[in-house]
């Protein structure tokens, strides 16, 4: 895929897979997405004992997979992750509301709302790479 495919890939699909390590172990999480043209956003709902979050902590490199069956393609991004600051929430929530697929239901239901905790992060963009299946794949340097 071209990067300008790859930029509107990226924009069509809202969900993905975002992988994550504590150097030893792997954990990958299926995970609604925005992307605003720069970076991949994320909203982190987690409860105290999150092995999410630990993950999170520990990752330096993530790596986030989107593809699609019909057409078969796929979008990897890797890059560091890093939490939004709170003067830059409102542009993680319009790229997240442009595409992201939101659940309806509370997805941690032996927790009530009130003890879980929302934060936004964001992946910054170094390495990316599409394949639409069937063609040659192509690997982009951001």
């Amino acid at each position: 895929m071209t990067k300008e495919e790859m930029e509107q890939f990226l924009r069509e699909e809202g969900t993905g897979v975002l992988s994550l390590t504590d150097g030893t172990e792997t954990y990958a999480v299926p995970m609604s997405f925005g992307y605003d043209g720069d970076h991949l956003y994320f909203q982190f709902v987690y409860g105290s004992e999150s092995q999410k979050m630990a993950f999170v902590e520990s990752t330096g490199v993530a790596t986030f997979t989107v593809s699609t069956e019909e057409p078969p393609r796929s979008v990897i991004v890797r890059g560091p992750l890093e939490d939004v600051p709170a003067e830059e929430e409102v542009v993680a929530t319009n790229a997240i509301a442009e595409n992201a697929v939101l659940p309806t239901l509370n997805m941690i239901p032996d927790r009530s709302l009130n003890e879980l905790t929302l934060e936004y992060y964001r992946l910054l963009p170094r390495e990316q790479s599409g394949r639409k299946f069937g063609t040659a794949f192509q690997s982009k340097s951001i």
